[in-house]
């Protein structure tokens, strides 16, 4: 796989689609205040539609964005559902014994120390709560990264078919990773991570500038995120390209021809 080509022509496809075409740039802007429409778009880009395509249909692009805001929820949920049966019982924990009380938070060092000195059964609590918190943590990050492999192919997927179901067949999305190749997939996410976590940096930069730093970051994430959505969404629709075979998936809404992968 050349990751070069593919990064360069995912450059070139943000590039193209909005250097110069600031209306198009704006209303893009206009569509990530009302996600639905921008997650339709994008919808478009991983369908395959190049260059990038004009901004419009905007009912039709509203329920595709719903149905992806969908998937994404259906993939995700399992994993802030974990986060949330983890943390819970040691907050509640720390709540019972009064630690987010007024007068604790008053407490010296040396006083909270006291203070849990006489506690020892919440120690133990702690430590039980606590451990459970990072046991259900560890589980989080591995079932976190499974959802990535299956999803970042499962979005591009039920945009082809245009079936909801179909992003989450994971024999066929398995079949697909294995004709990219393993070894081949695994660099991909990790190349796209690393794109998303320097953009991320970036941003953050600008918030570390005393007082204006928010509204400089607020300026530069509306400038930057729509060409940096074109970016990540063609690359995510190459590398599914990649692992295209001849059999036919199954047919989208009537009058829409089957499409293949």
């Amino acid at each position: 796989m050349d990751f070069g080509s593919i990064l360069d022509d995912s450059f070139a496809y943000a590039k193209e689609g909005v250097w110069e075409r600031w209306s198009r740039w704006l209303v893009l802007i206009g569509c990530i205040i009302i996600f639905p429409l921008i997650l339709g778009y994008i919808v478009r880009i991983y369908r395959g539609e190049r260059p990038a395509p004009e901004p419009g249909e905007w009912a039709t692009i509203f329920v595709d964005g719903l149905k992806l805001l969908v998937v994404h929820i259906v993939y995700w949920a399992p994993v802030f559902l974990l986060i949330l049966v983890g943390f819970i019982p040691f907050i509640l924990t720390l709540v019972s014994a009064g630690v987010f009380s007024e007068s604790f938070s008053t407490m010296s060092d040396t006083q909270a120390e006291r203070w849990f000195d006489s506690h020892p059964e919440l120690l133990s609590q702690l430590l039980v709560t606590g451990g459970f918190m990072v046991l259900l943590i560890l589980i989080t990050i591995i079932l976190a990264i499974g959802i990535t492999i299956f999803s970042f192919l499962g979005v591009v997927r039920f945009a082809r078919t245009r079936s909801i179901s179909e992003a989450f067949n994971f024999s066929a999305l398995l079949a697909h990773i294995r004709r990219i190749g393993w070894i081949n997939y695994i660099i991909a996410l990790i190349a796209i991570s690393i794109i998303g976590y320097i953009f991320s940096m970036i941003l953050n930069f600008f918030s570390l500038i005393p007082v204006i730093g928010i509204f400089i970051e607020l300026i530069v994430m509306g400038i930057l995120y729509v060409p940096f959505i074109l970016f990540s969404a063609r690359f995510s629709s190459c590398i599914y390209d990649m692992g295209l075979e001849g059999s036919l998936e199954p047919s989208g809404p009537a009058g829409t021809p089957p499409v293949s992968g």
